[in-house]
């Protein structure tokens, strides 16, 4: 038995855009780290420029593509962190959330989320990173 975290970067998801991977898999636990979710596209580039509607939207679309690639969907999304860059996000992060979730979570059992207010994320035209814990 492979006692050692497997870390994965799934060649369905954009390259990771600096150094660390997309998925940490704990393999006794069964649970999945996924790294912190930027609005960029399949090429990397930017999603939504100056648009925090759009970022939020792409990351949870891209927290979805780590689901999908280790077999799972929302239900089995047990923990996510929130990071945005200006107050007046929190609102926006609320907004977007309650017009998205419905669909993810039908049931209404939604993951533990910490939403932080934070300087700066790595390039200042991310308002928004999204990451999570899966079980798998």
């Amino acid at each position: 038995m492979n006692d050692t975290l497997k870390i994965v970067n799934p060649s369905s998801m954009p390259a990771p855009r600096g150094l660390y991977s997309h998925l940490g898999i704990a393999p006794h636990a069964r649970l999945a780290f996924i790294a912190g979710q930027l609005s960029v596209d399949a090429d990397g580039k930017l999603v939504g420029k100056g648009d925090i509607d759009r970022q939020i939207e792409c990351c949870f679309r891209n927290v979805e593509l780590a689901l999908r690639a280790l077999g799972v969907g929302w239900a089995q999304l047990a923990k996510m962190t929130t990071y945005v860059t200006a107050p007046q996000g929190i609102d926006d992060f609320y907004r977007v959330r309650e017009r998205l979730f419905p669909g993810f979570f039908p049931d209404g059992k939604y993951p533990p989320n910490t939403l932080l207010v934070i300087d700066q994320l790595v390039r200042p035209e991310f308002l928004v990173e999204i990451e999570g814990i899966a079980v798998v």
